[in-house]
């Protein structure tokens, strides 16, 4: 019998449970380029044929071995400008506005019948306000996060909220509530959506991340450095803000005593900040982030059901949609806080 990875079987293709999950860890959380990843996998199965052992008893777990592979033999550049998930800015934008865009077609099918009845203009400003939350919340804010933007992020959410509480304001407004009703458009909400995916698919990456990014690997003076350095353990690699200070003060004592320029001295400021991060600490970091978004979501969904529970005319989803968020929201935070506490 051909001796496999323990409580796997081997397919038709000779794959094993081990390798498809080392390739999702390589591809999926690590972010590893293609071509690395064939090669991981062509090396993993020559050993196995030439030594009959298991890929687990040859290279260990396949997480740990991915963790090693992406620690190893990836371009530290190419790393260095990943977050906790292995994504880079302009990954967390193009997905991001690509989901965007599903999320107003599936709120454009909620309106569509929940709101009959309401001013086609109250609900074409509902939908340009939920469209620039959207965009924010899947895409624009994700990616300065990643890019280590994180006061940046604010003043753009707060943008957004601005101009999304002057939509809903305008659809408070008595004119535009007494206005002749007619059916919602769903080719509104179409074009909305058209428009996220068509920016997230259309625009170069070079063009999105220098939107991002425009500091990345650029030389800087100390102070820069310094503040750069904060800025990425703190946004792109998900430091408490305290602990990332830390770090930043202990840099700042370094070059002190050395008399040396920040960039000579540690190095590009982005590899220095990854390099703080390998190890365990990426692991508990990625957790914690979950947490706090899980908590916030949460939250988020405890105020919307309140809502409806409370406000019968509200229209909209119905109860059970913001009910079965929180559950599940509730439950990953659960999950995470067990995680965290474990370690």
């Amino acid at each position: 019998m051909t001796k496999t990875t323990a409580g796997t079987r081997t397919g038709n293709s000779g794959r094993t449970a081990w390798t498809d999950k080392l390739e999702r860890e390589l591809t999926l959380v690590h972010r590893v380029p293609r071509d690395l990843v064939n090669r991981v996998l062509g090396e993993v199965a020559e050993a196995v044929t030439e030594t009959g052992e298991s890929a687990e008893e040859l290279f260990g777990p396949a997480k740990e071995y991915a963790t090693a592979v992406a620690t190893e033999r990836v371009d530290p550049r190419h790393r260095s400008t990943r977050d906790l998930e292995g994504r880079a800015p302009f990954t967390h934008f193009q997905q991001g506005m690509v989901a965007g865009s599903i999320a107003i077609l599936i709120m454009a099918a909620v309106w569509t019948f929940g709101y009959k009845g309401h001013s086609g203009a109250l609900v074409l400003l509902a939908s340009f306000s939920a469209t620039v939350f959207v965009a924010a919340t899947f895409a624009v804010l994700p990616a300065l996060r990643a890019a280590g933007r994180t006061r940046t992020a604010w003043l753009f959410g707060s943008g957004a909220g601005v101009i999304a509480a002057a939509s809903i304001g305008s659809a408070l407004l008595p004119a535009v509530r007494e206005a002749h009703s007619f059916p919602f458009p769903p080719s509104a909400a179409f074009g909305f959506a058209l428009l996220l995916a068509t920016l997230g698919l259309a625009i170069p990456e070079r063009i999105v991340s220098r939107w991002f990014s425009p500091s990345e690997g650029r030389r800087l003076d100390d102070e820069q450095w310094l503040r750069r350095l904060g800025e990425l353990l703190y946004g792109r690699h998900g430091f408490p803000r305290h602990t990332a200070q830390q770090h930043v003060t202990e840099a700042r004592e370094h070059l002190a005593a050395t008399g040396r320029a920040a960039q000579q001295e540690l190095g590009q400021v982005e590899i220095y900040a990854m390099n703080l991060t390998d190890g365990p600490v990426r692991e508990r970091n990625r957790i914690r982030r979950r947490f706090l978004g899980a908590l916030s979501f949460t939250a988020v969904m405890a105020v919307l059901l309140t809502v409806k529970l409370t406000d019968s005319d509200s229209g909209g989803a119905p109860p059970w949609v913001p009910a079965a968020a929180l559950v599940y929201n509730g439950a990953l935070a659960a999950t995470c806080l067990r995680k965290m506490r474990a370690r």
